[in-house]
């Protein structure tokens, strides 16, 4: 079947595995704002007001976008999410990757997106990385894990590459974060996976 023509319109239609049609195609919009630039402001996005408040949101939910306002934490669940005028939001680096080759082809490639954002690494590295992303996803709580969770994760796949090596870049690439809530209520270490990996569901 020939390929949409429209960037937008195939990227709706990558969406497809996980919105619905309308969600979809409001969701292609401002994403498809988002890419131009390193970040976007609220007023770069071309919704209504109504709109743009509803996909901000559902944009944050699922980390596609990320206000720059926060917490000196870094942690995306610290993020102030606004609407004014003049806010700005970023979107991690795997995600720029992920809905910038799905705006070319029209489908989510969750792998081949963590592999490009990781392309510096030894190949090694990167095969690990990947099979521990894909090991972790059952055993993930709202695309959260802990720390220990996943040593013990990572041992059972027989991965070798240091799992702490791992987590670090990762979480430079923009394919987790720290949770700052579940360290602090509970003294262990928590980590958020970016949920629109787990979209293409080759990807588990």
């Amino acid at each position: 079947m020939e390929t949409d023509k429209n960037p937008i319109n195939r990227l709706a239609g990558a969406l497809s595995v996980k919105l619905s049609e309308q969600e979809c195609q409001m969701m292609a919009v401002l994403i498809d704002a988002a890419l131009e630039s390193e970040n976007v402001y609220t007023e770069q996005i071309p919704l209504s007001d109504e709109e743009k408040h509803d996909y901000l949101l559902m944009a944050f939910e699922e980390r596609i976008l990320i206000p720059v306002r926060g917490r000196q934490t870094g942690a995306w669940e610290d993020r102030m999410l606004r609407f004014a005028v003049g806010e700005m939001f970023f979107m991690p680096h795997v995600a720029r990757i992920l809905f910038g080759t799905a705006r070319q082809t029209g489908a989510l490639d969750s792998e081949s997106a963590v592999r490009k954002v990781l392309s510096h690494h030894p190949a090694r590295f990167i095969d690990h990385s990947v099979i521990f992303l894909k090991q972790i996803r059952p055993h993930t709580k709202s695309c959260m894990a802990e720390g220990g969770l996943m040593t013990a994760v990572a041992q059972g796949a027989g991965i070798e590459t240091d799992i702490h090596d791992i987590v670090d870049n990762c979480v430079t690439a923009g394919i987790m974060n720290p949770c700052t809530r579940g360290s602090t209520l509970q003294g262990l270490a928590w980590y958020e996976f970016h949920p629109c990996l787990y979209w293409d569901r080759k990807f588990q």
